[in-house]
């Protein structure tokens, strides 16, 4: 069966992909994705099993596409920082920094990537995308001679373990305060 692209524009389109957005998340705070059905996820979010056929072929396809959204804006966010230094010559603020900011907006996704119930291999996608992201920005801005994938991958977890560690407090420190904890961590300078 061939899948329709929706419309990002479209009003309807946006009400529906915000529908399985929270369905799939609820759905997951009580049982594996594997055990999920288009039933169970067109129950909950709402939709026609019908219309989810039209634009996915099953679960894991949709959740797929839901996390690589999720990833891209991510990306979006960490590049915003990066942009700043290079393209205007700042010193990084915290108020620079957009990643916290992408994270509370999701904060109900983190909740569930970051508790016991999840699959360690979501957690992987996202530190492999931050360790590329971290790798591309220590190679364009010329950090370290030789960056290595241990230099890499201990940034990514650091960014990675300090987000955890605010969803272990309940997301109760503000968005600035994690971007002045993180600058404090990371010693993050612009190079002038």
């Amino acid at each position: 069966m061939r899948r329709v692209k929706m419309n990002a524009k479209d009003l309807r389109v946006i009400k529906t992909k915000q529908s399985l957005q929270k369905a799939i998340i609820e759905l997951l705070r009580d049982k594996p994705l594997e055990k999920i059905t288009v039933s169970d996820l067109c129950r909950q979010s709402g939709i026609t099993r019908k219309t989810f056929y039209i634009h996915y072929e099953n679960v894991p396809k949709y959740f797929e596409e839901f996390i690589e959204l999720l990833l891209v804006d991510l990306e979006q966010a960490m590049q915003k920082s990066s942009n700043y230094i290079t393209e205007k010559n700042y010193q990084l603020e915290p108020k620079m920094i957009h990643l916290f900011e992408h994270v509370y907006n999701h904060k109900d996704f983190y909740q569930f990537i970051f508790s016991s119930n999840s699959n360690i291999a979501y957690y992987k996608l996202f530190f492999e995308r931050i360790k590329a992201f971290v790798k591309s920005s220590m190679q364009s801005k010329e950090l370290l001679d030789e960056p290595t994938e241990f230099i890499d991958s201990f940034l990514a977890n650091a960014i990675l373990g300090v987000i955890m560690e605010w969803y272990n407090e309940g997301f109760q420190k503000s968005i600035d305060e994690m971007n002045n904890i993180l600058l404090k961590l990371l010693k993050i300078k612009a190079l002038k």
